[in-house]
């Protein structure tokens, strides 16, 4: 499928999952609560997630299919949309799995897409700039998920809280490093990919902002427990990875409109005729 009709079906898809997401936080009454007491502008926050977050997720997993037959993720998705009236799962518990669906897909979708890359199964493989820049992106998002967990989450992972724990704790910890893994992949690698392929400053610009706060003020506060842990973890690192993204696209518009990128794409971009590659080697693509 070509980029354009890829883009429509990504968008059409991403506007339903938002309004499913809406529609089930109305109806159970979830939008106007709080994530943490005491978490200014808590219930915007929430609102804003749950439109904003299965949007991303949604309609980035059904462009990937469409475009480039990643398809896996896009199933991950339906599990995880039917997952919550299969167990019974309310209030509290149905606000969680919308929002910590998107790490998990993020990261299946990265594995799925460099396997077919790497056996020549991906339709329509982006450049070879633009898997030098996945590569860069991923690396920036591997350090940065190193430093999260020796930090934060490790600290917190031994802290003795005397909660009964529904599964073993080194699924657990399992689940928790996915999870963490895909946050910064969107959070981190996404802006710096960006970056390195068009040039794009907003997402970087937003990243340094955040980076400042997380190393001094966020990281520190996972580490001791504190009661912003959930409302972080679960509502505003997910959102503000997607609006960062968000922000990547809109700079990336803007420029494409003023024609920034037409020397680009003369040359051979996703799709086109110098477009044709594929992974012979390297860990993430140095080699295509």
């Amino acid at each position: 499928m070509d980029r354009d009709r890829a883009l429509l079906v990504g968008g059409g898809v991403g506007v339903l999952a938002a309004a499913l997401a809406l529609a089930y936080a109305f109806v159970l009454d979830l939008v106007g609560v709080p994530p943490t007491p005491g978490v200014a502008y808590g219930s915007i926050l929430v609102a804003a997630a749950v439109a904003v977050v299965p949007f991303a997720v949604g309609g980035g997993t059904a462009y990937l299919a469409a475009r480039h037959g990643v398809a896996a993720p896009l199933l991950l998705v339906g599990v995880f949309a039917v997952l919550p009236g299969a167990l019974g799962w309310h209030g509290g518990e149905l606000l969680v799995g919308i929002f910590v669906m998107g790490p998990f897909v993020v990261v299946a979708s990265l594995a799925e897409l460099l396997v077919r890359a790497r056996f020549g199964r991906l339709w329509n493989p982006p450049s070879e700039a633009a898997f030098r820049a996945l590569s860069v992106g991923v690396m920036a998002a591997v350090v940065y998920f190193g430093v999260f967990m020796l930090r934060a989450v490790l600290p917190l992972w031994r802290i003795e809280t005397g909660a009964p724990s529904a599964l073993p704790e080194s699924v657990d910890l399992l689940l928790t490093l996915w999870y963490v893994l895909g946050i910064a992949l969107v959070l981190v690698g996404v802006p710096v990919a960006l970056n390195r392929r068009f040039g794009l400053v907003a997402p970087l610009f937003g990243l340094a902002a955040y980076l400042l706060v997380d190393l001094a003020y966020l990281q520190p506060l996972v580490a001791d427990g504190s009661e912003l842990v959930v409302s972080l973890l679960v509502v505003v690192l997910p959102l503000l990875a997607a609006v960062l993204a968000g922000a990547g696209a809109v700079e990336w518009w803007i420029r494409a409109r003023r024609g920034d990128y037409d020397e680009v794409d003369e040359e051979g971009g996703e799709g086109g005729e110098g477009g044709g590659f594929t992974l012979e080697g390297g860990l993430f693509g140095d080699r295509v």
